[in-house]
């Protein structure tokens, strides 16, 4: 078996790189715009979501129409403090007052972490920048948002109407850009309580306000609720509960489309445990639903992840008892609760004029600016505790022809609710690498770790590994990274970064998209992966931000019969900024160097390999082997200009280990060679400072599989080493 042996030589040299966090200009108040499907949707750093900076309507569907569904919305909750009655609202639909301003305890709103992280521009939030939370640092969705604000600030509370709670609320957004997601987008919030004291007779919700196009006149909407119902739907049978909806049954100038209509499934609420109870009939006491000691002791594994998410029960929210939506309450812009005391008894389901106990109000009422109120409640939130409250927000066409539109929404949230029961376990794009900077004399060397080309997607377990599932997906591959791209910034800001480079794997996947990353180009081109770069274009002693971003390649099955039966996905990371200032090299440095030397083999094919010393600091003097296995032959999918399938053909697969001084490895890489192709360049990932590269050449392959059974000479002399069917290549039988 041939081996390659490397000697490295010792050398030392002065160098550093660090992690920076978020570089962001110092900001206040501020907007985003979720777009990645057909919900084009506003939020804020400060309570209300649904609403433009000029208190405008704020969500738009379908995207790009400029048709209007939300004017305002946020979250209400309400507790009783020394015989005071609180509420803090992240939206008041009377005049779009918020009680909240951006930041974490102790964080000055002007902070430059108190503002929006969103993915994939400036994500991921960082680590150490808030004192309550350590925030995600991974992203669930193709587009992620989170954000942290407060009720600390007393001048931020409608004057004369009490005081803060004290609360921290962390908000989090998730929207796919999947052909069964695209009207849906899932608002999360998270709210701590910070007063050091315990909260009792708690309520907990979220107050919208749905303009559907221009609220006047006979363009006024209506309202309803489903607390719980079964649905039939193409002839199977579909459960909705805890949803409410708006529509309206006259047209709106301008739209291309009669007004759809748009519904809030209330997903998650407080939990409801109660010692001594099983609230779900789950067999597991309610006091252990938390517990995983519980389930360790008292329940067989099989047990332990009932709805196969992936999710142990104990973190799993659908399997956790909640209180669910025990109120839903509407009221109108002529009479709605717009004190403490008004809004504390609608969120315990009252009438708040009249003092009846009415807590859902489903029977819809005659057209009108309508809003409503989703809330939990009553319950206890101990200091330092969070109550969480989710909700999806779903779009629909409906037939005007129907009395409501419930039948047209009911698909959509079933869609919505699968997602939120299997723990947002969709298609997403693979992890960033680890990246290291390494600073030299005007340059600047990026090496990266190979973690993401053998992160397998977790979707795959979930669509791809039981042919008698109704989820299983045949197109869906288990793993499905495709490249990395190289990136550059001065601030680290987003918006502010440019492409230095990209390479992807020599697969015969080729493509050139305008679509799946906006305002960019997602290029494939086979130019086989690498592991380093070397920045040239930098001037001594400024700092530079430089990221690497890892993005895939996968299909799912489309139930368009006129096309070829999948759809194909492309998904990026995020960036997550490293910083490096280029400077002059020690007097005293020396430079490291390498040598390579043949174990076995042919040495004339040493020029296809090739060593990068790219982090001194790491070299050492332990040596590093190449080793090749034997040829191997695999089925490959061939793909036309546009990332179609065209065909399926054989071809011979190349593997090449590198294996550290005792042997073990530690990468590898895999080319599968189609025929016309004849020179691969492939890169293992950094170790021990060094970069080794491998040329797949063709001329250089080997030759040792027959391709006739005998050579009968007709005529003329011939040495006996030409007449044989097989010729063994330079490599004898490896690589």
């Amino acid at each position: 078996m041939k081996k390659i042996l490397l000697p490295i030589l010792l050398i030392a040299i002065i160098g550093f790189s660090r992690t920076a966090g978020t570089s962001q200009q110092y900001r206040n108040e501020e907007i985003k715009i979720h777009n990645i499907n057909q919900v084009e949707m506003c939020i804020s750093n400060f309570g209300k979501f649904g609403q433009t900076k000029n208190q405008e309507a704020g969500c738009w569907w379908p995207k790009g129409s400029n048709e209007n569904y939300i004017f305002g919305a946020g979250t209400w909750f309400g507790t009783i403090v020394d015989g005071d009655t609180l509420v803090t609202i992240g939206y008041g639909p009377h005049g779009a007052e918020t009680e909240y301003v951006p930041g974490d305890e102790d964080m000055s709103k002007s902070d430059p972490n108190a503002v929006i992280f969103m993915y994939p521009t400036n994500w991921p939030p960082p680590e150490n920048g808030f004192s309550t939370v350590v925030p995600p640092q991974k992203n669930k969705s193709h587009q992620d948002s989170w954000c942290v604000y407060n009720d600390l600030d007393e001048s931020a509370h409608i004057p004369g109407d009490t005081r803060p709670i004290g609360l921290v609320v962390y908000q989090t957004v998730y929207a796919w850009n999947l052909s069964s997601t695209q009207d849906i987008i899932f608002i999360k919030f998270e709210l701590r309580n910070v007063s050091g004291a315990d909260l009792t007779d708690c309520y907990f919700g979220v107050c919208t306000d749905n303009d559907i196009g221009n609220e006047a006149g006979t363009g006024n909407d209506i309202i309803s609720g489903i607390v719980g119902q079964w649905y039939v739907i193409d002839g199977e049978s579909l459960w909705v509960d805890n949803l409410g909806y708006q529509w309206q049954t006259e047209s709106e100038p301008g739209w291309s489309n009669f007004p759809g209509t748009i519904g809030f499934d209330y997903l998650q609420s407080p939990w409801d445990l109660q010692p001594g109870q099983d609230k779900d009939n789950d067999g597991i006491p309610d006091e252990y639903e938390r517990d995983s000691s519980y389930y360790v002791n008292n329940l067989p594994d099989s047990l332990w992840d009932v709805d196969l998410d992936g999710t142990p029960d104990w973190r799993d929210p659908s399997e956790i008892p909640q209180l669910g939506m025990t109120a839903f309450k509407r009221f109108t812009l002529n009479l709605e609760p717009n004190r403490d005391n008004e809004r504390y008894v609608t969120l315990a389901g009252y009438n708040f004029k009249t003092g009846v106990y009415e807590p859902f109000d489903t029977v819809p009422p005659q057209p009108d600016d309508q809003r409503f109120l989703q809330c939990s409640g009553p319950f206890e939130l101990m200091a330092d505790s969070v109550a969480t409250v989710l909700v999806g927000i779903i779009f629909a066409r409906w037939d005007s022809t129907d009395a409501r539109p419930d039948t047209g929404l009911v698909p959509v949230d079933n869609t919505c609710q699968f997602i939120y029961d299997m723990n947002w376990l969709l298609p997403g794009p693979p992890s960033p690498p680890t990246l290291t900077c390494v600073p030299g004399d005007a340059q600047v060397t990026l090496v990266w770790n190979s973690a993401p080309e053998y992160e397998p997607d977790p979707y795959y377990d979930v669509v791809g590994t039981d042919p008698t599932s109704p989820l299983y997906d045949p197109y869906y591959k288990q793993y499905d990274f495709e490249g990395y791209r190289v990136w550059r910034s001065l601030t680290g800001e987003s918006g502010d970064w440019e492409k230095l480079a990209y390479c992807d794997k020599f697969n015969g996947i080729v493509f050139e998209d305008t679509t799946s990353i906006p305002d960019d180009t997602l290029l494939a081109t086979d130019t086989g992966i690498f592991h380093s770069y070397v920045d040239t274009d930098v001037r001594n002693g400024f700092t530079y931000y430089y990221a690497v971003t890892s993005f895939d390649y996968n299909m799912v099955k489309d139930d368009d019969t006129l096309g070829p039966g999948y759809k194909v996905l492309k998904f990026e990371s995020g960036k997550v900024g490293v910083t490096a200032a280029p400077r002059r090299d020690p007097v005293d440095f020396v430079p490291g160097s390498a040598t390579v030397e043949v174990l076995s083999g042919n040495d004339s094919l040493l020029s296809n390999i090739s060593v990068a010393i790219t982090y001194p600091l790491d070299m050492s003097e332990a040596v590093q082997y190449l080793e090749f296995g034997d040829i191997g032959w695999q089925y490959i999918v061939l793909y036309d200009d546009s990332g179609m399938v065209s065909d399926t053909v054989v071809a011979p697969e190349f593997v090449g280990y590198l294996e550290d001084s005792a042997r073990q490895a530690v990468d590898s890489v895999r080319v599968v060679l189609p025929l016309w192709d004849c020179n691969v360049p492939n890169n293992f990932s950094m170790y021990d400072g060094m970069n080794v590269g491998v040329a797949f050449v063709r001329d250089s392959l080997p030759t040792d599989v027959s391709i006739f059974d005998t050579i009968i000479v007709e005529s003329g002399a011939y040495p006996d080493s030409l007449l044989k069917p097989s010729l063994p290549g330079p490599w004898a039988s490896y690589f």
